[in-house]
């Protein structure tokens, strides 16, 4: 078989034969991980992609022989675009072990996955492709050069728009927190002066109530200005390890206090489990706080209860929340996590907002149901 032949589009790649490695290039690179135990599979995409190029960029390739290996390279370096992962390895389903590693594990949400495999009896089910974000999969008996080329411009497209979200939401964090800042100083000066003229003018003054008014909804604005700067300041959800037993129990303390600025006298029945997740043990304080303080606010007022529980199950943590006063209403359930919603007059509606945006980030699942006493049941599921 000569080159020509090679790169027709209608013939197959991996057919075992052995090519040379072509020329790397340097310059600015897609970075594109190769993850298969057969070498002459390297060799192929090598040749293949040698001068491919997208954006004038071209692909720099890091080859891996196994999926632990290749969770390892992704530990120890960022930015890769790509990975071309083979499903058979080490093991049956060692190349759906790294996808999900990727994106529960490293939380990987940019890098995109195109599986490949050579035993089709092994190939992933539907769900599996669509919970794990696979951007493609192909078999080897039918992938051309044409077809390989074609996924890794699509693979590509996709991460550079993933990548530009993220810079535009980072931007805007930033905005928010600039937007605040300045607001923030010209609330501090409008409460200041009103309260000034409160004093000069005297509780019998015909201004008191507009001035105790602006003096209200100022601090009302403040309120709005520190949970829309604490929503933008969760920039980063750093991979670390957090005792959920410590962490919840700090948390609850302060859920206490504020049952107690509510005149409520809750019982807590807690039961949770000595674990450790992947978390800033400060942002999963918030979590705790804001969903357990939702449901302090919503338990029921002659005898409020709130049930705190963490367990495990197989490779995740569950945390529930329930408290035994009235659920959420069907209408408003699909909007609990949007900003500034909220069915209080005096909220700001930022603390389930902030809840949904750290579990994005560290792509925890949160779900909403009804239990049996009629309150709301918040359950979060961290993979351990």
């Amino acid at each position: 078989m000569d080159k020509d032949e090679l790169f027709a589009d209608d013939e197959l790649l991996f057919s075992g034969e052995e090519i040379e490695d072509s020329a790397a290039h340097e310059v600015e690179p897609w970075k594109v991980l190769i993850v298969d135990d057969e070498p002459d599979v390297h060799s192929m995409t090598r040749m293949v992609l040698g001068d491919f190029m997208f954006e004038q960029r071209p692909l720099e390739f890091i080859s891996a022989y196994s999926g632990e290996e290749s969770i390892e390279i992704l530990k120890a370096s960022s930015g890769f675009a790509v990975i071309l992962l083979d499903v058979v390895m080490e093991t049956n389903t060692a190349g759906l072990d790294v996808a999900a590693k990727i994106r529960n594990e490293l939380n990987n949400q940019f890098i995109r996955i195109i599986l490949r495999t050579g035993q089709p009896g092994f190939a992933p089910e539907h769900k599996v492709i669509t919970e794990l974000d696979i951007n493609d999969y192909w078999q080897k008996a039918e992938l051309t050069s044409r077809r390989l080329t074609t996924s890794m411009t699509t693979a590509l497209r996709s991460y550079r728009d993933l990548r530009k979200i993220e810079l535009n939401r980072d931007s805007l964090a930033q905005m928010a927190k600039s937007v605040a800042h300045q607001i923030r100083n010209r609330t501090m000066t409008i409460n200041g002066f009103a309260n000034l003229a409160s004093r000069k003018l005297g509780p019998d003054s015909e201004a008191a109530e507009y001035l105790e008014t602006i003096a209200h909804e100022t601090a009302r604005l403040e309120d709005i200005v520190n949970s829309v700067s604490a929503f933008a300041a969760i920039d980063s959800c750093d991979h670390c390890s957090a005792e959920i037993k410590e962490v919840a129990q700090k948390a609850i303390d302060i859920c206490r206090e504020y049952a107690a600025e509510l005149k409520k006298d809750v019982v807590f029945d807690l039961d949770i489990a000595e674990l450790s997740v992947d978390s800033r043990p400060d942002l999963l304080s918030k979590v705790i706080v804001e969903i357990v303080s939702n449901a302090v606010f919503f338990a029921d007022a002659e005898q409020p209860r709130v049930r705190i529980e963490v367990k495990k199950q197989t490779t995740a943590c569950f945390l529930v929340v329930a408290d035994n006063g009235p659920c959420i209403s069907e209408e408003d359930l699909p909007y609990i996590f949007d900003p500034f919603f909220t069915t209080r007059p005096e909220a700001v509606g930022m603390g389930l907002s902030i809840v949904n945006r750290i579990a994005n980030g560290y792509n925890w699942n949160v779900d909403v149901s009804c239990s049996g006493e009629r309150g709301a049941v918040f359950t979060l599921m961290m993979p351990l």
